[in-house]
């Protein structure tokens, strides 16, 4: 059989084929235009008028993905080769002339955008009454997606060092968006990617509809936008959303980390709409008894029913997220919680409760059914509780293995030895000892009394404290690369360490400061001054 290849997608089609099966490409030529020819179908027919105006710059290769109000297609840039996304809005959403005017006024502030947690925006156009947006293409995987393959493989959500990198990626994007008046309005899992090579978190999908125009909102009355598990009670309702609309939206996304569901189910999306309104939000430790209390108020504050209850910003949330991932280094998964209430405490209360009631009362009947309530919980109490056999210890008889934990990595000695960095495995007999841990902020002594079935010893450094970051004029501040925001930056807590602080503003000599921080020290005030870019400059 007579085969030929297509100069599209490099694969093998016969040779009487007049379109390739695999990504559309026409083999005729037409006479008058250069125009590309794709396969028309209910997957390609909005795509073709795009491909006319951007064919001879980009190549069409396939399509991505497809939902309710666009489709996104690969193709690639023949002159950088390099693969970008194609996003084509559907013409429904554009049928009015009030959308279209919309997005022409915001298509230049959408490609303005630029932060390392968001997708970078090549190209935002109309082209025969059809809105597309080409975009840098991400190689990886929804979180939507990672939240469920994880825990088919582990059976448990996501670990809390992973929750703590991908909130600080996803509300530095948001902090980002909101100190420039827009906002997202569709936060949920599936509008996050992360990246395979680097494990970055990439907020997406942040185009039409979603941004607050100059009068403080974009959408009709009564409109209401995003999707039913993950919105805001004000945008249940259709009212105006402002930054702690997506804040509440991440919460719930952060829900869905820490537990692997999300909080409200119904059967009409309505249903859902109204849970969001009316409901409170379950404990997330209902669904994942071993989540830290630390993590549950985070959630709990960031899906408060009033806006003004929740975070006032992405940046405070964040701030709360990095002390969650600080006192989490090194102590497993989740944090353990007490159960005050539990069945068996309840019933030890109630059991006193009528001892004291039936003494007070001198009635024999109380009494007499108080001691047989005693009696039931002295053998509850002493019933062993059903546990999964623990793996087998690997220390020799009559010693213990311990893990020794720092939040900075620290050298570990003991007698004047070096036992080796923390993260520290060591096994010894029961006693007590005396551990010096050195790191670049300081050093740090503890006396740790090995005992029956401890497993760890977690030694934190104090963190330290900038009371200020201020400069003049007011200008972006970059703490180790990442994004803190505007000037002025109050009350910073740090780990002690080495750090970078840099100010950045446009039209300006950035401005930089290394600094090393010490264990528990204080800095009232760092300032900037930073100086005008001359033209010769």
């Amino acid at each position: 059989m007579e085969t030929k290849r297509c100069p599209r997608c490099g694969n093998e089609v016969e040779a009487s084929s007049p379109t390739c099966p695999f990504c559309g490409y026409s083999f005729e030529e037409e006479e008058d235009t250069a125009k590309v020819r794709i396969k028309v179908n209910s997957d390609y027919e909005e795509v073709v008028p795009i491909m006319e105006k951007i064919g001879d710059k980009y190549e069409f290769l396939g399509i991505i993905g497809k939902g309710g109000f666009s489709k996104v297609f690969l193709v690639r840039d023949k002159l950088l080769d390099r693969k970008c996304a194609l996003k084509v809005l559907s013409p429904k959403v554009l049928t009015d002339s009030e959308m279209l005017e919309r997005f022409r006024r915001e298509a230049k502030i959408y490609a303005s955008l630029e932060h390392p947690n968001i997708v970078p925006i090549y190209e935002v156009g109309i082209y025969k009454n059809i809105a597309y947006i080409l975009m840098k293409f991400i190689d990886g995987i929804t979180l939507k997606d990672h939240i469920k393959k994880y825990m088919e493989k582990h059976h448990r959500p996501l670990p809390i060092d992973e929750i703590a990198k991908i909130s600080r990626d996803i509300l530095s994007a948001l902090h980002y968006m909101h100190s420039r008046g827009i906002i997202h309005r569709d936060i949920k899992p599936a509008n996050v990617i992360i990246e395979k090579q680097t494990g970055k978190a990439i907020l997406a999908d942040f185009g039409l509809a979603k941004r607050l125009d100059e009068s403080g909102s974009l959408t009709r009355s009564g409109e209401m936008l995003g999707t039913p598990y993950y919105v805001s009670p004000e945008q249940a309702k259709g009212e105006r959303t402002n930054p702690q609309s997506d804040i509440y939206s991440f919460g719930i996304t952060l829900f869905e980390m820490a537990t692997g569901k999300v909080p409200f189910l119904g059967e009409t999306p309505f249903q859902i709409l109204m849970k969001h309104v009316r409901e409170p939000l379950p404990s997330p430790s209902k669904y994942n008894p071993e989540i830290s209390p630390e993590l549950e108020r985070i959630i709990l504050k960031a899906t408060d029913k009033k806006p003004k209850n929740r975070y006032r910003s992405a940046l405070e949330m964040m701030r709360d997220i990095e002390r969650l991932s600080l006192h989490s280094r090194g102590m497993g998964v989740y944090s353990s919680r007490s159960r005050l209430f539990s069945l068996k405490n309840l019933a030890i209360i109630l059991t006193v409760a009528l001892l004291f009631l039936g003494a007070f009362r001198f009635r024999r009947e109380i009494r007499d059914y108080s001691l047989k309530a005693l009696r039931w919980v002295k053998g509850l109490v002493s019933r062993p509780s059903p546990r999964k056999p623990s793996p087998p210890s690997p220390a020799l008889p009559g010693t213990i293995s311990f893990t020794l934990f720092t939040d900075i990595p620290s050298k570990v000695y003991s007698g004047g030895r070096l036992l080796g960095s923390t993260p520290l495995q060591l096994k010894r007999p029961p006693g007590t000892y005396r551990f010096k841990f050195v790191s670049q902020a300081g050093t740090k002594y503890r006396t740790v009394r090995v005992r029956k079935n401890m497993k760890r010893v977690a030694v934190f450094f104090k963190t330290a404290f900038i009371g200020k970051i201020d400069s003049s004029p007011t200008a972006e501040v970059y703490l180790d690369g990442r994004l803190l925001g505007p000037t002025p930056i109050k009350n910073l807590k740090l780990l002690p360490g080495p750090h970078t602080i840099k100010v950045v503003r446009k039209g300006f000599k950035s401005a930089v400061k290394k600094i090393i921080l010490k264990d528990g020290e204080k800095i009232r005030e760092l300032r900037f001054r930073l100086r005008k870019i001359s033209k010769e400059e």
